[in-house]
């Protein structure tokens, strides 16, 4: 079994060369995984849309390229969904999650108040967070925003996985040679239980 070869953007053609141009576009779309089945796919793009929306910013990069090693997922199809939570997106999840999680966790509104979201988006934003309130205040946001990172994540999974069936449908060879690296995959994987 071969460990590497040459990705199908340079290998030699007899009927039609590809240009350059066209070169870049299936090397491009190989990386992005349209050859594999779109339930990993999409597997890769939901996890990484669903770190982008976790409460630990600053540190998505590194948990998307992490999840994605551990579960042997596309790495750049997750860093990408990653990309999804960004400063246009984020406030609103945020401020969604942080009213789910005092909800969830039975926070009255007395003990936990609303956050004042103007102090956040100026200079004095840790004196938002402090005093009595910030431990329950960062339960909130925490189990909030995760829970609503996960949901958004799962939603991502079904669309982005009926949108690549979509595809394969649209186009055969590729569902073809999708179908034959699943395939692999599963042998493969066979053998090394085998071995154990």
């Amino acid at each position: 079994m071969k460990k590497w070869q040459t990705p199908r953007a340079f290998r030699r053609r007899r009927l039609h060369p590809l240009k350059l141009s066209r070169r870049l576009k299936v090397l491009l779309a190989d990386l992005l995984g349209r050859e594999e089945p779109p339930e990993r796919v999409a597997a890769a793009i939901a996890l990484g849309i669903g770190v982008g929306f976790s409460p630990f910013l600053g540190i998505h990069f590194l948990i998307a390229i992490g999840l994605a090693f551990l579960f042997r997922l596309n790495r750049i199809d997750a860093l990408l969904g990653q990309f999804v939570g960004n400063p246009w997106t984020l406030p609103p999840v945020y401020a969604a999650g942080y009213a789910l999680g005092r909800k969830l966790l039975h926070y009255p509104r007395w003990r936990v108040p609303d956050l004042p979201w103007d102090r956040l988006l100026h200079r004095d934003f840790w004196h938002a967070f402090t005093g009595p309130a910030l431990r329950p205040r960062l339960a909130s946001f925490i189990v909030g925003t995760l829970v609503l990172a996960t949901l958004i994540g799962l939603a991502a999974y079904f669309v982005v996985r009926a949108a690549l069936r979509i595809y394969h449908r649209l186009h055969p060879r590729v569902a073809e040679r999708a179908a034959r690296r699943k395939r692999h995959r599963r042998d493969a994987r066979k053998a090394r239980i085998e071995e154990l």
